[in-house]
């Protein structure tokens, strides 16, 4: 176990360098889920058994198709997608979003949903008039009350006044736009054609429309400067926008910004610079910090974000009884957590990452799983933990009503190297991550699973066939926030 020496030396050995961001995904990183034959019935027994446990579903439901880019996949995106080409392949996939929902309808049926998010791929690329289909597809397995969140994530350029009210008429009540960058120069380099008048235009549709909507923004892109940067964050939030991610660009993989474009994006230190400099503009326009990189503006009446805001807190007190909140991501490359109980721990898994593969599981009568990962007492509570530092504090009582364990006491060291630093306060009822803490917090929650995961290399065994972008899936994901292997929780990428 790292004593605070250790820890303080392993923060400092790594704090340069460019962060691999962890929003979404959780603990383990889904390269460490390696279960080939996931049995999707012994998953539902046990949440089932979970008779102390009452269950809700976080739905989310994934489409697979982006628009062509050059260079691919914007440049820098590590999660599956499919090139999307026409409105037949839209069609084909929403009649196998049917026979997946209907391979789940006996064992998920009837369950109480708590909040729907339609996510990528690129999920406002179907025509108007298959909104409605898609809201069908879900009903088709779940009663969908009404006034739940319903939210759907999209590109500018794929958005329309027409699309935004059909999307609003069959009952999609919250739109995340991934906007990546509004200065229509720097958005060449990720090839997309898109403009910063079409995001106006989208933000405007939503206003008349009465549709709550989030905006995602990127710093640490290629070439950008803090000025360029802060242009952009004082045009949306002059737009008018109530909610803004405002999120680290992640670059890793075989992606043309890791391989051909690293010269120009800016350090870590610059990176950390313009997060100061982005947070401190934010606060100082009355929105306040909800996560690393979401920001609400005070002023506004709250809006629920209620899809991400369950998956940071999957167990909750209900009137003395423990309500869990599973995720069933639905579709293409979608990532389930069927967590169980924080006794009895259950699984993630991660669907097909390759749309023929998904068909053809679905052909042969098959639940369309990849590979996944069964949950150790250890490793749900580093995954609880992991989410709930998302919302930058942790609850000490609530962890042990949870676990029987003090958090703090469990991972002694790393927190007081944080104190130490000036990226946590603790005290008798909350952990509280402040300061540089949060632009921080992949490597925070590096050094908190550290003994888990190096135990977790020694024993690993190389997965069965490797497969290319497969440690997206997710959000989770995503993760949506936004810049991870994606859960269910994705952003448009």
């Amino acid at each position: 176990m790292l004593d605070v020496t250790a820890v303080r030396a392993y923060i400092d050995k790594r704090r340069g360098r460019r962060q691999s961001n962890k929003v979404l995904h959780g603990h383990p990183s889904p390269v460490f889920w390696l279960e080939r034959d996931v049995s999707i019935p012994d998953v539902m027994t046990r949440r089932e058994s979970a008779a102390a446990v009452r269950k809700r579903i976080n739905l989310y439901v994934g489409t697979p198709y982006c628009l062509p880019t050059e260079p691919d996949r914007c440049g820098f995106c590590l999660f599956p997608s499919e090139v999307y080409r026409d409105r037949h392949q839209l069609d084909r996939y929403l009649d196998y979003l049917r026979r997946e929902g209907d391979l789940f309808r006996p064992y998920l049926g009837g369950s109480d949903l708590a909040s729907i998010y339609f996510g990528g791929g690129t999920s406002n690329l179907y025509r108007a008039d298959q909104y409605a289909v898609l809201m069908d597809v879900v009903r088709g397995v779940f009663d969908v009350p009404a006034g739940i969140e319903v939210t759907l994530e999209g590109i500018p350029q794929t958005f329309s006044h027409e699309k935004l009210a059909a999307m609003k008429a069959c009952g999609i009540n919250r739109i995340s736009m991934g906007v990546q960058q509004l200065d229509d120069e720097m958005i060449r380099l990720s090839g997309r054609h898109q403009t910063a008048e079409q995001v106006y235009r989208t933000i405007e549709s939503c206003r008349a429309l009465g549709l709550p909507l989030s905006l995602d923004l990127i710093f640490g892109w290629p070439n950008q400067t803090t000025d360029r940067m802060l242009r952009d964050l004082e045009a949306v939030v002059d737009a008018g926008v109530t909610h803004i991610t405002h999120y680290e660009l992640n670059v890793a993989g075989r992606t043309d910004f890791s391989r051909h474009r690293r010269h120009e994006l800016p350090s870590t230190e610059q990176n950390l610079e313009m997060y100061r400099t982005g947070r401190d503009f934010l606060l100082s326009r009355g929105f306040t910090q909800a996560t690393p990189y979401d920001f609400e503006h005070t002023g506004t009446l709250p809006s629920s974000y209620l899809y991400e805001e369950l998956f940071r807190r999957p167990f909750q007190d209900a009137g003395g009884q423990l309500l869990g909140h599973d995720a069933w991501g639905w579709g293409f490359a979608g990532v389930s957590f069927f967590f169980g109980s924080p006794q009895f721990p259950g699984w993630a898994y991660l669907n097909q990452v390759r749309v023929d593969d998904y068909f053809r599981d679905l052909d042969a009568g098959r639940f369309p799983v990849l590979r996944g990962f069964h949950y150790s007492e250890t490793d749900l509570r580093l995954h609880l933990l992991f989410q709930e530092l998302q919302g930058l504090s942790v609850d000490r009582r609530r962890y042990a009503s949870l676990f029987g364990r003090d958090v703090r006491e469990e991972h002694r060291a790393v927190w007081e190297a944080l104190v130490a630093l000036e990226w946590a306060a603790v005290d008798d009822s909350v952990i509280t991550i402040q300061g540089d803490g949060a632009f921080y917090l992949p490597l925070i929650q590096d050094a908190l699973a550290h003994d888990r995961l190096e135990a977790m290399r020694r024993g690993r065994a190389p997965a069965a066939s490797a497969t290319p972008r497969a440690g997206a899936g997710a959000m989770v994901g995503g993760t949506k926030s936004s810049t991870t292997a994606r859960m269910p929780a994705a952003r448009a990428s």
